[in-house]
Formats: structure tokens, C-alpha cells, sequence
């Protein structure tokens, strides 16, 4: 489209609002005004999709679809305007008539598709695919409640629903005419049909209608708009008519309602069997709808199926949708009568898979028989899966039973979605250097040695669009004064903003826009949820999916500790520091629930001294999301990833912290090895032991009272946890360190304490010296090109899917 002007744009708008709502701009609430922008934005991206589609899509032979349970967006109205070119003349349009444009981009509610990391990921992306000009199909479930919105009261968790679609339906299209039936529950029939294939036919079965909504993703300065798509769950069968005319009202809306529970809730409790049940319907919902649709797409365009992996592409981003296997042997063997042969050829040429865990519990095995009685299709094919893999290990001369029952898909029980995974995919990739090598050496061994070409890394990355034109404007406008705005196409041009420490009066305008921006944070803070923080501290922030392995826990043993020297001596010379923290527990993991609450409780104990909280200041801000985050990270001094060395895949925070101007206190572990590589290691403050040491540990035996007897520092830490905080003992907490009673630390708080402490003290000797932090902080910005997100989509396509 032409360039928009201000007087374009004032058109624009009022166009809208006059057909909508029959006034001007002059009239309109911020409400009316976001869906007018909204309307503009999507009748831009449905014009520019249309030529793509004309132009280019249709000449490019292979199609991507990238299948993951979440897609953690946050708002779109500001970043689907940026990403076009237009958010400079809209806001000015508003302006002349007296709006701010941020009055209106704080109507739109964070869209509830996503909670942590790996939707965030997903989201970068598909800007990234779209800005590189790949367009792409993202199928998600369409949640109506998301997660769940977080409060804390009276220092605990509580979770209320996500009402996020009144806001966010502006976004997406229903496609209904593309609809397809996802089938459940029954019984199959097996026969021989006339062609002598296995024909199979199911019985007393429920079908669920998956109707597809589809979301428009721009690229910045780019002619491609890809789409995700959305799947929402809808019954055949609106009402049990016999039931109620019977007066039995609540059972004759009962199946409906329970179909239509699939696209509820994003991760629903799974502690007890129908929160299993639901989890895997969810699963198997999304990839099912995807997988048709993507099939029927390829047949109408190409028609001979077994070229199908030349022409499409699957990629399940971890296990989520692993069932995308025996769905598409499936769809090929039931609907379009391939052998078995000809359609695992297909299959294991068309479907790639990213690991982004080594946690046990996040490594999906679910009980086999749940399979049998939900999906007894998908079951007869992950037997016939586990059968076959099971002969080809012993015609590879592998006759170890304990290691063919290791590497199998099913043992007793147990349905194990990463070997699946593994077994089936062209590819499989870890998402850092130092994950991909453990999955090598350790997790995924036994597969290595049998296919180690099948294994390689792809370093996660983040959208610079996002995470610093848009949430850091000032530091923005400044990297573009030394270094022009190409980074934000070509990431290795950041590398001259290091250009800047030629003139030390630049330094001191990075330290004024951080100092801008913690204000700006301070401010939404008081606004927002009535926390009062002094933004002349030092701002420590820890905001992440709370979680026993990310740590949380060692932040808050330094911090008990750091309060024991100021109640000792109030008068301590220390850095007037606030530590933030932020995030969310799943519903049903007691313990990140109860290290929510000690952090809070400890916040409010602090707060009864006034002299120390002005030294030491501790905040738990509720309900973290992506648009609190795009706050923080530009307000963040120091950023903790504490992660104990070889739990965390990778990490994002790390990047989008130091992207903006923070050093990291950080594990050798994920994405924060390569941080500190590309930019210098002496810039942030490593700790701890490596991966290598952990295991070591493990072996030898990991002692926590050794660490206790040998440091008058954690006995006093521990003193105090017991003791308590506000008037509540944390003696469980106390006692979980040391590994008495029920629940042990198997995250190594202690065995890493003392070295956390020289770190964090190495930190505030430097952050003390303003031209040495500045000058880190410098280095770092200019060496985090790497950790875009386009470098890593460049080399997803070069290394596996070749569009």
C-alpha cells in the first residue's frame, strides 16, 4: 500500500467509526477507536495475504505448518501496526485530535493462547517467518479462557478465568466452510476391503466439529502475512432432546458442554483422570484438525501423495503434538488406502521435531490404555509403531532388551511421546548448544548412536521488533542514531552500536533511558497493581513461569539473607536494590505456590522495617504476561537465570533482558552460555556448578547438610526460615532444603549458595562503577544479533525445512 499520511489515516479512522458505530474521531471512546485500528490493520493484512498469495505463495512449492499446543502473542493491535508501517501516522492522526495512542493500545487484553517460553517462541516465529518472507500456517487451539488470570491475596495464588475474547475475536476470521470432524471414543471395526487393504470403520464413536479461526501475523517490511490458525471445539449434537423433555435439563446439555471443555482452558489440571483425559483430547483435537486440513490443502494443489514430503512440511514444536504421527499414518492408510509402508515412508519424511525439555515430568508418557479407550484407532497405529521400531532395532543387531525396552514407544503401559518423537521425525533439534549436546550424550542416547546424523541445534531467538523497537522506543531511537535501523532485518548490524563507546556522553544516554524506563515501569506498577517501588534503586528482576528448577528459591535464600545483615545493622552501606519477581504457578504444583507465598510474606516483613525497605525492597507482581514484560525487560538492571546448569532448554528472558540492556547473574545453562560467549564473558556474572559437576554430584551423592555444617550463612538463612516471616514459619521450606521428611531439593539450592553470593556481590562492585556497568551493557546490546529470531528461523529452513 502507498505510504499513509496523517490526513490518510484521520480518513481511515473515521471511515470505520462512521460505518461501525456512526461517529468521528472526535466522538469515539478508546474502545471504539481500538476496533476501528484493529479493522484498518486486518483490511491491510487480508489485501497484502491476497497478493502474497497471488504473487508468491502459490508459486513456492513447499508449505510450512507449525504445529504447537500454545502461542504466547500479547497484544496485537500495536505490534500488527508497526510491523506495516503504520503506527507513526496513526498516532499522529490521534494526536492532532487530542488522544493518546497508548490510551487505546491499553483497551486490548493479552490474547489468552499461551503462558510461558515456548509460546513466546512460537510467536517470534511467525514474525520472523513473515518479516523473512516465508509464509506459514501456525494451528493452535483457540482457548476461551487461556490459562488463567493470576491474583495473589493474602499472599497465596489464586486463579480466575482469562476473559480475553471480547477484545481479541477483532483479530481472527472463522473459517467454517473449512471445518473438518475430529472423532473420539467407540469403537473401530476392522474389515478387508475391496482392494484387499484393512478398511476401518468406527462405531458408537463421538465427533466433535473443529472450526477453524484464522489470525493474520504481519511481517515488518514484508510482503508476507502468515496465518495461525485457530481451532475451536463445537458438538454436532447442540441438544439430548429426549433428556429434556424428560426435565433432566443439566444431562441433555451435558455432552455438548463436554466437547466444547476442549478448547476451554489451556493446560487443565491433569492430577486425576478426566484432567488426563481432557489434556490428551486436546492434543489430538489440534493435530488432527491440522493435519486434515494440511492434507486436503496438498491434494487439491498436487493431487499424487507421495510426493507429499517434497511439498509439505510438519514441525511439532515439542511433544504437545507428537500425536501428528499416528494421525497423518492415519489419515494416509485410512482415508487414501496407502500400505503401511508407503505411508510411514511419507510420515517419517514429513515430520520434524523440537525438544524443549530434559525434565522428566515434561517428557509426556501418558497411560496406553486412556488411548485405547478415547482413540482406539491411534492406539491399533502406536502399536503397530512400537512393533516395527522394535524388529528394526534387532535387524540393526540390537538385542539388548533393557535397551529395546529403553528406546521403545510403548513399555507395559506407558506411551513415551519423545521417543515417538524421535523414532519418526527427519529431524530433531535442541534449542542451545549445551541442551542439544545433553540430548545427545544423555536423554536421547540410545536414539544417537542409532541415527546420529538425525540430531542437530538451533539456538533459540527472539523478534527484535518486538522486544526493542517497540517496548524500548528510546533505546530504539538510539541504536539507530549510531547503527541505523537495518538491525531490525539484518541482526549483525547491532554489532556497530558498539561505535558508541567512542563518546562517553553516549554511555550516559543509555544509563538515562534505563533510568527512564524503570520510572516508566515504577509508574505502572502504582497504576496498575498499587506496588510503590523507588526507581532509583537497582531493579533485580526474576520473572519467569515459577517453577522448582528455574530457582526462584536460591533468589529468595540470597535476599533472606542480605535482610539478616540489615536487621543486624540497619546502617549497612549496601546498594539501595528492589528484586522483582513475577509469574505463574500451574494450579496444581503446591510447592511453586508455596514459594509464591514466602516470597510475598517475606515482602511484607521487610516492609514493617521502613529504614531497611529502603535498601531492600521485595515485589511479587501478579498476574505476569507479555505485555507486563515488555515493561519489565526494558526497566531490568539486573536479570537472575538461575536455572540449576542443564534444566533450562534455553531461555528467552535471558535474551530479551540483555537485548534491552540488563546483565544477567546467570547458571552455566541454556542460551545463557552462548550469551556470555558472543558477549564476553567478564560482561555478565556466571555462577555455580556446570552440568558436568551436577552429574558428577548426582553420582558421588549431593549431601545438602554438608553445605549447611560449612556455612554460618545458610544455617542463618535456615534459622529464619523457621523462625519465619510476618508471624508464618517456612520450616517445610527449611526442611525441603535439607532433604528431611517427604519433599527433597533436588535442584541444589545450598550446593550452590556460596557461589551465587560472590556473584551477586562481583555485581554490585560493578554496578557501583557507572562507567563499567555502562560499558557492559554496551557490549552486550551490540553482540545480541545472534539470538534473533530470524537467525533462527534462516537456519531452521536451511538445516530442515528448505522452503
Amino acid at each position: 500500500m502507498k505510504k499513509l499520511t496523517i490526513k490518510s489515516a484521520q480518513e481511515l479512522i473515521n471511515k470505520q467509526l462512521l460505518m461501525n458505530n456512526d461517529i468521528t474521531i472526535k466522538n469515539a471512546t478508546s474502545e471504539q477507536l481500538y476496533k476501528a485500528l484493529a479493522s484498518i490493520a486486518v483490511d491491510i493484512m487480508l489485501e497484502k495475504r491476497a497478493k502474497y498469495n497471488a504473487n508468491t505463495l502459490n508459486k513456492k512449492e513447499k508449505v510450512l505448518h507449525y504445529l504447537s499446543i500454545e502461542f504466547l502473542l500479547g497484544k496485537s493491535l500495536k505490534n500488527n501496526l508497526f510491523n506495516l508501517g503504520i503506527d507513526d501516522s496513526i498516532a499522529k492522526a490521534l494526536k492532532q485530535e487530542g488522544i493518546d495512542i497508548e490510551d487505546v493500545y491499553e483497551v486490548e487484553q493479552d490474547a489468552g493462547l499461551g503462558n510461558g517460553g515456548l509460546g513466546r517462541l512460537a510467536a517470534c516465529y511467525l514474525d520472523s517467518l513473515s518479516t523473512l518472507g516465508y509464509s506459514v500456517y501456525g494451528h493452535c487451539i483457540l482457548y476461551e479462557f487461556g490459562l488463567f488470570k493470576q491474583k495473589i491475596f493474602e499472599g497465596n495464588q489464586i486463579e480466575i478465568p482469562d476473559q480475553w475474547i471480547p477484545t481479541g475475536k477483532v483479530w481472527y476470521q472463522p473459517k467454517e466452510e473449512e471445518s473438518v470432524t475430529v472423532r473420539f471414543d467407540g469403537r473401530v471395526r476392522e474389515e478387508i476391503g475391496s482392494d484387499g487393504n484393512f478398511t476401518y470403520t468406527y462405531e458408537d464413536c463421538t465427533e466433535v466439529t473443529a472450526v477453524p479461526y484464522d489470525m493474520l501475523i504481519p511481517g515488518y517490511k514484508s510482503d508476507a502475512v502468515s496465518v495461525l490458525r485457530l481451532w475451536s471445539a463445537k458438538s454436532k449434537v447442540t441438544l439430548d432432546t429426549t433428556k429434556f423433555s424428560k426435565g433432566e435439563y443439566a444431562q441433555a446439555l451435558a455432552q455438548k458442554d463436554e466437547i466444547e471443555s476442549i478448547s476451554k482452558v489451556l493446560y487443565p489440571a491433569d492430577h486425576h483422570e478426566k484432567g488426563k483425559s481432557l489434556r490428551m483430547k486436546q492434543q489430538y483435537f489440534l493435530v488432527s484438525s491440522a493435519l486434515q486440513t494440511a492434507v486436503k490443502s496438498y491434494m487439491i494443489k498436487h493431487k499424487n501423495l507421495k510426493n507429499l514430503p517434497k511439498y509439505l512440511i510438519i514441525h511439532i514444536n515439542d511433544t504437545h503434538p507428537a500425536m501428528s504421527i499416528p494421525e497423518l499414518m492415519r489419515i494416509l492408510l485410512d482415508d487414501y488406502r496407502l500400505s503401511w509402508e508407503e505411508a510411514w515412508d511419507i510420515t517419517s519424511k514429513t515430520i520434524n521435531y523440537t525438544n524443549h525439555t530434559i525434565l522428566t515430568e515434561s517428557l509426556e508418557v501418558w497411560a496406553f490404555d486412556l488411548f485405547e479407550r478415547k482413540l482406539p484407532r491411534i492406539a491399533m497405529i502406536l502399536r503397530e509403531i512400537d512393533r516395527r521400531y522394535r524388529l528394526e532395532l534387532a535387524e540393526k543387531g540390537i538385542v539388548d532388551q533393557n535397551l529395546i525396552e529403553r528406546m521403545a514407544i510403548i513399555s507395559k503401559n506407558s506411551l513415551r511421546m519423545a521417543n515417538l518423537s524421535v523414532v519418526t521425525s527427519q529431524k530433531v533439534n535442541g534449542v542451545a548448544k549445551v541442551h542439544s549436546e545433553i540430548l545427545k550424550k544423555d536423554l536421547f542416547n540410545d536414539f544417537y548412536k542409532v541415527e546420529p546424523n538425525k540430531f542437530l541445534n538451533i539456538t533459540n531467538g527472539i523478534s527484535p521488533r518486538r522486544w526493542l523497537a517497540i517496548c524500548n522506543p528510546k533505546l530504539h531511537e538510539l541504536i539507530k542514531s549510531v547503527a541505523g535501523d537495518r538491525y531490525l532485518k539484518e541482526p549483525n548490524q547491532l554489532a556497530k552500536f558498539k561505535a558508541i563507546e567512542k563518546s562517553p556522553e553516549d554511555f550516559d544516554k543509555v544509563m538515562k533511558i534505563k533510568a527512564h524506563n524503570k520510572q516508566v515501569f515504577a509508574s505502572y506498577l502504582k497504576r496498575k497493581h498499587n506496588i510503590e517501588v523507588d526507581p532509583n534503586t537497582r531493579f533485580d528482576i526474576q520473572v519467569k513461569r515459577i517453577h522448582e528448577y528455574k530457582r526462584q528459591l536460591l533468589n529468595v535464600l540470597k535476599i533472606i539473607y542480605l535482610y539478616s545483615e540489615l536487621l543486624e545493622n540497619p546502617e549497612l552501606d549496601v546498594t539501595p536494590q528492589t528484586f522483582i519477581f513475577a509469574g505463574k504457578a500451574a494450579p496444581g504444583y503446591a510447592m511453586a505456590k508455596r514459594f509464591i507465598h514466602l516470597i510475598a510474606t517475606l515482602a511484607k516483613d521487610i516492609d514493617k522495617h521502613p529504614e531497611i525497605s529502603k535498601k531492600l525492597k521485595v515485589v511479587f507482581m501478579e498476574d505476569y504476561s507479555v505485555t507486563s514484560s515488555e515493561l519489565i525487560m526494558p526497566a531490568t538492571d539486573v536479570t537472575e537465570q538461575i536455572s540449576l546448569a542443564g534444566r533450562e532448554a534455553s531461555g528467552t528472558g535471558n535474551m530479551k533482558a540483555v537485548l534491552n540492556g540488563a546483565l544477567m547473574i546467570c547458571t552455566e545453562d541454556g542460551a545463557n552460555i552462548e550469551i556470555c560467549d558472543k558477549c564476553g564473558k567478564n560482561n555478565h556474572f556466571s555462577f555455580g556448578l556446570t552440568t558436568d559437576q551436577v552429574d558428577e554430584m548426582w553420582r558421588k551423592g549431593y549431601n545438602p547438610n554438608k553445605y549447611y555444617e560449612q556455612d554460618d550463612r545458610i544455617k542463618t538463612v535456615i534459622s529464619m526460615l523457621i523462625k519465619g516471616f510476618d508471624g508464618e514459619s517456612f520450616a517445610d521450606i527449611a526442611d525441603y532444603l535439607l532433604w528431611k521428611g517427604g519433599s527433597k531439593d533436588v535442584y541444589m539450592n545450598l550446593a550452590d549458595f556460596d557461589s551465587y553470593m560472590k556473584a551477586h556481590y562481583e555485581m554490585d562492585r560493578v554496578y557501583r562503577d557507572k562507567k563499567e556497568w555502562a560499558k557492559k551493557v554496551v557490549h552486550s546490546i551490540s553482540a545480541m544479533g545472534y539470538f534473533s529470531s530470524d537467525r533462527s528461523i534462516e537456519q531452521y529452513n536451511t538445516r530442515i525445512w528448505k522452503l
